[in-house]
């Protein structure tokens, strides 16, 4: 097979070689020439018997043709088929020398080297395709942009730097990768400063908005603050039962209020709207009522849709039942859980029993009787399910 321009170091190198395959063509040419036999000169003679040559006749012999060896006449070309069969060997010698220098051998720690770039960025399901294209000299896995920029057309690469889209869409600039991570980290550190809770937009889908909104770390700090400031406003007693209740800090409180679909399962349950009521109810229990309730009661309420004005009404008129609320002698124990129950209409016959029980006690006082307590059930003070009522 006939060597190319692509297959020497250099023009020189080529043009020896095209030289020494033109000699090496000529000399097998005449070489071939030479093996091959001379026609023989035509004899006379005449008729009758052997011919005798005429005297003014020069007689022509045939020369019998020697074979001809023709590494001999390589050698005898006037000096140069040496030279030039050198010339050809230096020349195989040198495409031969270029064809294993250009042989590709991976690197050893190859792989390693471009999982270790992909991990940078979140992208080392991206490892197979690289080595492939590294293994077909198509990327230099030292240039570590130019891993990455050969990488922009994959799916996974689009999803990681997925806020790029749309910012091209609104017209602004697309990010580098290098400067998509630093913006991440950036919001990162914010956020962790200023006691958001674990969880609350600390990974690259949470961030995606931001980037998205080309939202500078210093507007996300005001948000922050201006989070932590609903805080403070917000009523204490309530705070008091988040923290009680559902174990929800001022970090976690500010987290909701900058935006609470991101919060709410961080810091509430699914459901993180009837838990915020029910902090509230609960609070309007031991403002007005002097009441504990437990987080399962104050959620019970907040499911049935009792309002934190309703709240605040209904404990303050089951404060005001006094000895109601304290079971006596031959009336049926009612719990505290009944008793609010019935004040907002949940128990019926908690309800009535309360009615009968303020009937009775009423029918007594105005007969002149008296009735006695249950035992552990004086001066004043009622034992309820849900705490103590004074």
């Amino acid at each position: 097979m006939a060597l190319t321009r692509e297959d020497f170091p250099n023009d020189m190198a080529f043009r020896q070689y095209q030289a020494s395959e033109a000699a090496k063509n000529k000399v097998s040419a005449n070489a071939a020439n030479k093996s091959k036999p001379k026609a023989p000169a035509g004899a006379g003679g005449g008729g009758g018997g052997a011919a005798r040559p005429a005297a003014d006749t020069a007689v022509s012999r045939v020369t019998p043709v020697e074979p001809v060896d023709v590494e001999e006449e390589m050698n005898l070309d006037e000096g140069m088929t040496e030279y030039e069969r050198r010339m050809v060997a230096i020349a195989e010698d040198q495409a031969r020398r270029m064809a294993e220098a250009n042989e590709f051998r991976p690197r050893e720690d190859a792989e390693d080297v471009i999982r270790r770039v992909l991990r940078t960025y979140g992208l080392e399901e991206l490892t197979t395709p690289i080595w492939q294209r590294y293994t077909s000299q198509e990327v230099d896995i030292n240039d570590e942009a130019a891993v990455i920029f050969s990488i922009r057309e994959e799916d996974a690469y689009k999803k990681r730097f997925a806020a790029n889209a749309k910012r091209l869409a609104a017209g602004m600039a697309e990010l580098e990768p290098s400067t998509y991570l630093e913006m991440e980290d950036s919001y990162r550190k914010v956020l962790a400063s200023n006691g958001m809770p674990q969880g609350f937009y600390d990974n690259p889908n949470d961030f995606q908005a931001f980037i998205e909104g080309d939202v500078s770390v210093t507007e996300l700090q005001n948000r922050i603050q201006q989070g932590y400031r609903l805080v403070q406003d917000a009523d204490p007693m309530v705070k008091s039962k988040m923290r009680e209740l559902y174990n929800v800090s001022e970090g976690d409180l500010a987290a909701y209020f900058i935006d609470p679909e991101r919060a709410k399962p961080l810091m509430m349950a699914a459901d993180y709207q009837r838990q915020a009521r029910a902090a509230q109810i609960a609070a309007r229990a031991q403002e007005q009522g002097g009441i504990q309730l437990t987080g399962a009661l104050a959620e019970d309420l907040a499911r049935r849709g009792v309002t934190q004005d309703e709240a605040s009404r209904g404990f303050s008129e089951i404060s005001q039942l006094g000895e109601l609320r304290q079971t006596f002698a031959g009336e049926d124990t009612l719990t505290g859980e009944q008793i609010i129950g019935a004040q907002f209409g949940i128990d019926t016959t908690a309800a009535t029993e309360l009615e009968r029980r303020k009937r009775r006690r009423i029918s007594e006082f105005t007969g002149g009787g008296s009735f006695a307590r249950t035992a552990g059930e004086s001066g004043g003070a009622a034992r309820l399910a849900i705490g103590t009522a004074q």
